[in-house]
């Protein structure tokens, strides 16, 4: 995609995206830049983000999440953060219970959408043809496959926007 595709595909991905999943995101990102942690109230927004289309599992990994002790959420939130090494990232948060590697991948991309982006299924069907589970050894490779695919200075999480909306569209899932 050129420069003017990743910003029409952007668009159309914020024109469907909801005041509440946009509110969880500004939100999160704010927490994480003000206090370098998240509390499990806004660990399990994140999960309630992720999972909006799946209740079930939803439910299940938030109630996983919330028996963990608050202090431990927060210091592993914390220590997340920092090493500047994604698979590090992603193994450090996914140690909280309920939190799998894609949505580990939120947890970064809402604090530093410049550096990181979404990884999940659909993403890695998008740019590399593969209809599989996104897994912690794809996100290094991700993240360098949609900077290399930037035409211009967006950050990572708006060429992912744009990139995963297009799929949607594509494949008839919006």
């Amino acid at each position: 995609m050129d420069a003017d595709d990743i910003r029409t595909y952007s668009e159309r991905y914020a024109d469907g995206y909801t005041e509440e999943h946009r509110e969880i995101e500004d939100d999160v990102g704010a927490a994480l830049d003000e206090k370098g942690y998240l509390t499990r109230d806004e660990l399990e927004r994140v999960v309630a983000w992720k999972l909006d289309n799946q209740p079930g599992r939803r439910d299940r990994y938030i109630e996983m999440m919330r028996s963990t002790p608050e202090e431990f959420v927060r210091r592993v939130t914390e220590a997340a953060l920092l090493p500047n090494d994604p698979k590090i990232q992603l193994r450090t948060l996914a140690s909280i219970p309920g939190i799998g590697d894609a949505t580990a991948t939120v947890v970064l991309a809402f604090h530093d959408p410049t550096t990181y982006a979404v990884g999940d299924r659909y993403i890695m069907d998008a740019l590399f043809g593969e209809d599989r589970g996104f897994r912690r050894s794809d996100y290094a490779t991700l993240l360098e496959e949609l900077h290399d695919r930037n035409p211009s200075d967006f950050d990572l999480r708006t060429v992912e926007k744009a990139y995963y909306r297009r799929y949607l569209e594509e494949n008839g899932i919006v």
